[in-house]
């Protein structure tokens, strides 16, 4: 969470230092973990006062209560009347503990499968995970705290008011119509800035089954990778590098340029040495 909130401070940093920022509007978004786990809520807003347990004590009556009291394998034919509910995927296995992966079982039927002589054909339910929606949730109201000043909008705000001046979908025309707040935008750049992070080192060294090959990390003939370079008039960046003098090139976007030969160090001059980010300049769509 600290990371993530401190990378939103890095960019907008980052863009003060190259802009004369004065004010700065912050999208975000606002999740809602029940409606994403029932959608029916946004129909019904009772459904938020009455959910699948409402009326029972617990998850485990509920699922009683739907299976009539009877064992799923067997229909309560067993001598043994005492009933058990059952995770359909166990939790060790990622098995949820919502209804849809329970199943009520008399205790002769449930010893029997967990012994594996008895094989469920109903399938269960996964749990899933609703972590990132609350840690945006936690990110929003933390750098509305981190910049008071800041006004706040939304997606929707956006793309209505993208829609209204039939501008495409991309991040910096989006980024425009934020800070245009629904007024004209006049581009008067040709070009956008497109800005990658890349780690600060090399953590993998080594490769191979039992990490037998070590991977050489150090600069090879005066290059290292995410080295900027220009290569047959064009610009690049060091995606892999050879020994005997080879490199892979690559776009800001970390897509391989296949070029053909390969190309070689002593054809490439650096441009740009290796730092926390790769920028590279594109064209702006016509408009």
């Amino acid at each position: 969470m600290t990371s993530k909130i401190n990378s939103h401070i890095k960019e907008i940093n980052f863009v003060k230092s190259i802009l004369p920022i004065s004010k700065i509007i912050i999208e975000t978004g606002n999740f809602d973990p029940h409606a994403l786990k029932n959608p029916e809520v946004l129909k019904n807003k009772w459904l938020y006062q009455k959910g699948i347990n409402y009326g029972f004590a617990n998850t485990r009556a509920y699922i009683l209560f739907r299976d009539s009291y009877k064992c799923h394998q067997c229909k309560s034919k067993s001598k043994n009347n005492r009933l058990e509910v059952h995770h359909i995927i166990f939790r060790e296995n990622g098995g949820s503990d919502e209804p849809e992966n329970l199943i009520t079982m008399c205790k002769s039927c449930h010893a029997e499968l967990h012994a594996g002589k008895l094989k469920l054909k109903r399938q269960g339910k996964k749990k899933g995970s609703l972590k990132h929606a609350t840690q945006m949730n936690i990110i929003r109201s933390q750098l509305m705290e981190l910049y008071p000043k800041a006004e706040q909008t939304f997606g929707f705000i956006t793309k209505e008011h993208r829609q209204m001046l039939s501008l495409p979908k991309t991040h910096y025309i989006d980024a425009s119509v934020i800070a245009s707040q629904g007024n004209a935008v006049k581009f008067k750049a040709s070009n956008v800035l497109v800005k990658k992070c890349i780690p600060d080192g090399d953590y993998q060294q080594t490769k191979g089954v039992r990490s037998e090959k070590r991977i050489d990390t150090r600069k090879m003939h005066g290059f290292r990778k995410f080295d900027k370079v220009l290569y047959q008039g064009n610009q690049y960046f060091i995606k892999g590098r050879m020994k005997k003098g080879y490199a892979i090139l690559m776009d800001v976007h970390s897509n391989k340029i296949d070029l053909k030969p390969i190309p070689k160090f002593t054809a490439m001059k650096r441009i740009g040495a290796r730092k926390s980010w790769i920028i590279s300049q594109e064209t702006i769509a016509n408009i």
